[in-house]
């Protein structure tokens, strides 16, 4: 292997968005050995940036699940949905009262303000048992946000739209909506969690995004373990030469891998996994 394409939420991060300090020095080990390291999520570039320590080893990463691509930090290629479909997008989950973010690579997520009270009474509610602590916490924090609520929204250069809701019947019935809806040439579906859903372009994805970094340092699939625990991390396991599913991914995540991890992201169980594979 030459190169290492990670994951970030439930890989990278624990259940409770922390990325481990410790995981850093394990990484420039790597380096030192001649590993390329790579990110492959989808999160945005200013989500990236803010959660990733300072000095962490990083050759590129691949953003909102391929639809930016940036070398040493430079932005390389994007794409984005057309201003009008995001517009649609908006309305339907407004008139559904889902609980909706648009993302662009330069800004963090952005949501209305006139749907501030159906959001607040959605996402108010106490954590039920089947929401991970990250994911309340960042419901929390959405509520406190100076920067989320908007007056006004513009459609131009969207990545991704982000679904939520503390009612898991509502955001099933919305993510099958979006899959009875889905047209492959518009946007492909996501979801992380039983109370997410999200959407990107459709015919961009991790590995799409991954093979600009590829040709860019001369290197081939078959030289890249990817490991990950999410459906959008499919596409880089179908291609890389190797790949590993974290013990918390689900079965069906773990049935496309070639090995799984011992220790879950909780236990650190990605760092555990690169020193035993590659630096004993």
């Amino acid at each position: 292997m030459k190169a290492i394409a990670l994951d970030m939420d439930g890989t990278i991060l624990d259940h409770s968005g922390k990325f481990p300090e410790s995981l850093v020095k394990t990484l420039e080990e790597l380096k030192s050995r001649g590993f390329l390291i790579f990110f492959a999520t989808g999160r945005t570039p200013h989500e990236i940036e803010s959660i990733t320590p300072a000095g962490c080893p990083l050759d590129g990463y691949v953003a909102a699940s391929g639809m930016g691509i940036y070398i040493d930090g430079r932005l390389v290629e994007s794409t984005s949905f057309e201003p009008d479909f995001i517009a649609r997008m908006v309305e339907e989950a407004r008139s559904k009262e889902i609980y909706y973010e648009i993302h662009t690579l330069e800004h963090s997520s952005r949501t209305l303000l006139q749907d501030q009270a159906y959001v607040f009474q959605d996402i108010g509610q106490e954590q039920p048992g089947t929401m991970m602590d990250a994911e309340y916490s960042y419901a929390k924090e959405t509520l406190r946000s100076t920067t989320q609520w908007v007056s006004n929204l513009s459609f131009e250069h969207v990545v991704k739209m982000f679904f939520f809701s503390t009612n898991m019947k509502k955001i099933r019935d919305w993510y099958d909506y979006l899959e009875n809806h889905k047209d492959n040439a518009v946007y492909a579906l996501y979801t992380t969690s039983r109370h997410n859903a999200e959407i990107m372009l459709g015919g961009r994805d991790k590995a799409t995004g991954m093979e600009v970094l590829l040709d860019h340092y001369n290197i081939d699939f078959a030289d890249v373990h990817a490991i990950g625990d999410s459906m959008n991390d499919l596409p880089l396991f179908e291609k890389a030469g190797r790949s590993t599913a974290m013990k918390n991914a689900s079965d069906a995540i773990k049935e496309k891998a070639h090995d799984v991890t011992a220790s879950t992201c909780d236990e650190n169980g990605l760092e555990r996994y690169l020193r035993m594979a590659y630096l004993k």
